[in-house]
């Protein structure tokens, strides 16, 4: 019982930070608070659904990378036709305005294209699966989950601090100035950025419409949560927004395995008893 309860927090936690991670790499490198991140997140589910209502033989991998690319697309688009102008104001307000827009936009989008339907991924046999590990079974879909998200943050963490276009993005989140004077294109890094988070947003997305239903108005809890995993792991901090997402979905699970009718508010509770408690350890120190 132990085995499997945290297995299934750390099943929904790993996505929990999945969900935080696009967030915390745009508000760490761009310095911007994107309020349509949960928008981006509902459009990457939406867009595998229709993928596989497109091509139902669609292997898991096309419909991940499909996902990814076609919101990335829409990222880097939506990045240089309105945030980045918007970010040459020097109040950080006006950029948040911008995304706040642009996600009444794209819910609204949706909800005229597709109508209020909520909408999941069809996986078929995978959802009941199960593997035998150590003398413990598992279901397939939440280790395929698990591995997933697991995988996503292991590349995410290697693209930025083991590559050159890592080290130019540290460079334009420290000090854009100096970078631009030592050839760094930051505009470009800008773009590329606001592209990398919004395909991980649709890549969390994916694997939400594999596990529940989603509708054009999904993307407020998924923003929520995406804030509540971010400042909890610490504001642009890859290892910090993981370790956030499994404390927090490891309280969802233990506390629905007590209260069924609990939903998120445990999670909620976490959130704000672990900001209480670092306010007052900071004021003590």
């Amino acid at each position: 019982m132990i085995i499997d309860l945290l297995f299934q927090g750390a099943t929904l936690g790993a996505l929990y930070g999945l969900i935080g991670a696009g967030l915390a790499l745009n508000f760490g490198i761009l310095k911007v608070v994107n309020l349509a991140h949960g928008e981006f997140i509902t459009l990457g589910a939406f867009m595998a659904v229709g993928l596989v209502a497109a091509q139902s033989a669609l292997p898991l991998p096309l419909i991940l990378t499909g996902a990814f690319l076609g919101c990335a697309l829409i990222g880097v688009v939506l990045q240089a036709a309105f945030v980045e102008r918007a970010m040459t104001f020097r109040d950080p307000m006006v950029p948040m305005l911008v995304t706040f827009g642009l996600a009444v936009m794209i819910r609204n989008g949706l909800l005229e294209a597709l109508g209020a339907d909520q909408r999941g991924l069809d996986v078929g046999g995978l959802a009941q699966a199960r593997i035998t590990l150590v003398g413990q079974s598992f279901g397939l879909l939440p280790l395929i989950t698990l591995g997933l998200a697991l995988a996503a943050f292991a590349g995410l963490a290697t693209l930025i601090f083991r590559t050159r276009f890592g080290r130019e993005v540290r460079a334009v989140s420290d000090r854009p100035e100096i970078a631009a004077i030592l050839g760094v294109r930051v505009k470009r890094i800008h773009l590329l950025v606001a592209g990398l988070s919004a395909g991980l947003a649709a890549l969390a997305g994916v694997l939400l419409a594999m596990r529940a239903s989603v509708s054009p108005f999904s993307g407020v809890s998924h923003l929520l949560i995406a804030f509540e995993v971010v400042v909890l792991g610490g504001i642009g901090r890859i290892r910090g927004v993981l370790i956030a997402g499994l404390i927090l979905g490891l309280a969802q699970v233990v506390a629905q395995r007590f209260d069924a009718n609990a939903g998120l508010l445990y999670v909620h509770l976490v959130f704000f008893t672990a900001l209480v408690g670092r306010a007052v350890t900071g004021r003590l120190a």
